[in-house]
């Protein structure tokens, strides 16, 4: 079973205790940012925990994994853990290391990783240290790993991991990690349950954003229920659908 981290970015006004990153040319100047930790399955996508961040920098990112490795092993085994390049710090994987999880984090590729690179060269595999030099300082040893870009030639897609990783396997890992791209998806359905608001609260959003994940996930057992012994690459409940049954029940 595989664990996403990923970040969640709410854009609109916000408390300036929660602004974090913004994007003036899209006409936001605030934003609240969550770390979600999801589970990734083959068909389905679900939200098993989410940490509102209130900084974005390498401790809160460190912590937010922590936090959420944690909660999740309450829960559920973790195989592996797959984060984006947003979480490629030092500290953050030297935490993954620290809780003893396999895991496979996308890299920003330094010089020193290009230089692994031969001419000609299909996949990279070697032994790499990632390092901060400024205070506080931190080092790890890891696993870095390169396989061609599926879309863009002469491009390769960079990872970082401890797992037992050689030339034959390389692809296959990437191709592993590539299944936490349907998480992106998942966001856009959560989205489809997100009430609307203007409000600049920061606890109206924190519910709001938490509602709309209990509703994503109702969608998702639904689904699971209504398609046990299919095999369907679609949901059969369309989040329209679904949104409008719930919404539409009178509870009273």
């Amino acid at each position: 079973m595989a664990i996403d981290l990923h970040e969640w970015r709410f854009y609109g006004a916000a408390d300036t205790d929660h602004v974090l990153i913004t994007y003036p040319d899209r006409g936001t100047n605030r934003a609240y940012c969550f770390a979600t930790l999801c589970i990734v399955a083959p068909s389905v996508r679900f939200t098993l925990a989410v940490l509102p961040m209130d900084a974005n920098g390498f401790r809160a990112k460190q912590e937010a994994v922590r936090s959420l490795i944690v909660e999740a092993r309450q829960y559920v085994p973790i195989r592996h853990v797959y984060l984006d390049r947003g979480f490629y710090q030092v500290y953050v994987v030297a935490e993954l290391e620290r809780l003893e999880i396999d895991y496979i984090v996308r890299a920003r590729p330094s010089t020193g990783m290009k230089a692994r690179l031969s001419a000609g060269a299909e996949t990279v595999v070697d032994a790499y240290q990632m390092q901060r030099k400024r205070p506080p300082t931190a080092a790890v040893d890891v696993t870095v790993f390169a396989v061609p870009h599926r879309t863009s030639e002469d491009e390769h897609v960079w990872f970082v991991t401890n797992l037992n990783v050689e030339n034959e396997t390389a692809r296959a890992y990437a191709a592993a990690f590539r299944r936490r791209w349907g998480i992106e998806t998942s966001y856009r359905q959560i989205g489809d349950f997100l009430p609307r608001t203007s409000s600049p609260t920061f606890s109206v959003r924190l519910f709001y954003f938490l509602f709309a994940v209990a509703l994503y996930n109702l969608w998702v057992l639904a689904n699971v229920l209504v398609s046990t012994g299919r095999k369907s690459t679609k949901p059969p409940i369309s989040t329209r659908i679904f949104r409008t049954f719930v919404l539409s029940t009178d509870y009273g």
